[in-house]
């Protein structure tokens, strides 16, 4: 067999991203090269270069190259809290009145099914009958939606799972743990390419997950896939991504959610004048620093009625401080990029001031700058929320602590300026919440 080591593998890498939008830059050359070397051995070819042409002309090959590239990381109910939302956000939808037709929610990729039974399970335990929704649910893997259709699943999958809701759910087996019927025939599961099959899915989905698949596609496959998403949707319909995605979602498209831990956005009515994601996230945000306070009055008041934050858009790769390693979480992202910059800023920034002392455009600046470099640091958005504060531009300044809250939810000080100023600003129910978290925080 051919020394992966020596395999040029760069023509079928290009067609894995033509065929799937998959990135070898960002899965790493050596995935790639160790799932080409093990299809050589399989088929008895002898290089890349006539392993290339089996694979242009066979679908077969195709599936089974993927399968070896794409590895499926999933479990029931994931990170929990986006499925908390999808009840609030249907409760929401119920409350003004559903649609004629069945709410339509879309798990893509779905892996092995444990995302699109979790949406299930959530939608059945809120009292919805089993016809007044329907979930699809697509994966590229042949092996995955097999076993999402079988949907018996070992301990791995139940991660985070409480006893009880295994026993309502599930039937012991001596293969594992099987789901319910009733829960299984509420999901409809498709093998499919999602970079070619969305436009047969239909349309007006109310609900869509795509979770830590944007990360591993190049950058103009996820928009491809993002806007596809968006026209799929209703006005108002929520997209849930992952923590380390929400950079890439596009502004003009969707509209952020203020709620930690969800990462979630919601499908504007119209295309908005905004830049797109992938302008950089601190010109979004001090736009309203910069601008006329009459002309931006209406954007601000829409921007505060929408309850709208713009995530950080410098998680896309190409932004990312040239320090930072290839592949990391986003946690580990944060943690790094927040250590010692945070405190350089706050140290350079944090000049000694009277409380009524405008802030001057050299500071805003300042900060602005420091944002271009390193957009994950919560003690500048801290820093700027201040600043905006002592210039009377209190919308920008929840923002801006929005924003902090997003990259360090724990930070009592930026907690205690919210609640400041969001009953400043007549928000008494936000400011209300805030005091809640901070409460849960005091000792």
């Amino acid at each position: 067999m051919t020394n992966k080591s020596t395999l040029d593998c760069s023509e079928i890498a290009a067609w894995l991203a033509d065929f799937s939008g998959i990135s070898t830059g960002i899965i790493g050359n050596h995935t790639l090269q160790r799932a080409v070397s093990q299809r050589l051995e399989v088929t008895g070819l002898d290089d890349s270069v006539t392993y290339l042409d089996l694979l242009l002309s066979s679908p077969q090959e195709q599936q089974n190259l993927v399968e070896l590239v794409v590895v499926p990381e999933t479990w029931f109910f994931r990170d929990r809290q986006p499925f908390v939302h999808v009840r609030a956000h249907i409760n929401a939808l119920i409350a003004a009145g559903l649609p004629s037709q069945p709410l339509r929610l879309l798990s893509a990729p779905c892996a092995s099914g444990e995302e699109p039974y979790s949406l299930a399970m959530t939608l059945l335990n809120m009292g919805l009958p089993a016809d007044c929704f329907r979930i699809d649910a697509i994966d590229i893997c042949r092996q995955s939606i097999r076993k999402a259709r079988q949907a018996v699943y070992g301990k791995h999958s139940f991660r985070g799972v409480s006893e009880a809701e295994k026993g309502q759910n599930f039937q012991v087996t001596p293969q594992g743990l099987a789901l319910n019927p009733a829960i299984r025939q509420t999901v409809h599961f498709q093998c499919a390419n999602l970079m070619r099959c969305l436009a047969e899915t239909g349309s007006n989905y109310d609900v869509i997950f795509c979770r830590n698949l944007l990360i591993y596609l190049e950058e103009a496959a996820s928009q491809h896939l993002l806007e596809s998403f968006a026209s799929l949707m209703r006005p108002g319909a929520l997209l849930i991504v992952g923590s380390a995605e929400t950079g890439k979602v596009p502004s003009s498209l969707f509209q952020p959610i203020r709620e930690s831990f969800v990462f979630g956005f919601l499908r504007r009515a119209e295309p908005s004048s905004l830049p797109p994601a992938a302008t950089n996230s601190a010109t979004a945000l001090t736009a309203a620093a910069t601008a006329s306070p009459v002309g931006n009055a209406a954007a601000r008041s829409r921007s505060a009625a929408r309850g709208g934050v713009a995530a950080p858009a410098s998680q896309r790769r190409h932004e990312r401080p040239a320090r930072q390693p290839a592949v990391e979480t986003g946690a580990e992202r944060r943690r790094a990029l927040r250590a010692a910059p945070a405190n350089a800023v706050a140290s350079k920034a944090g000049r000694a001031r009277s409380s009524s002392e405008p802030a001057t455009g050299q500071e805003l600046d300042e900060c602005r700058q420091e944002l271009e470099r390193n957009p994950y640091c919560d003690a500048t958005y801290l820093r700027l929320a201040q600043l905006l504060e002592l210039g009377n531009q209190t919308d920008a300044a929840i923002d801006c602590l929005q924003r902090c809250l997003y990259l360090q939810p724990n930070s009592r000080q930026a907690l205690a300026a919210v609640i400041a100023l969001t009953k400043q600003a007549g928000q008494i129910e936000r400011s209300r919440q805030f005091q809640g978290r901070l409460a849960r925080l005091l000792p």
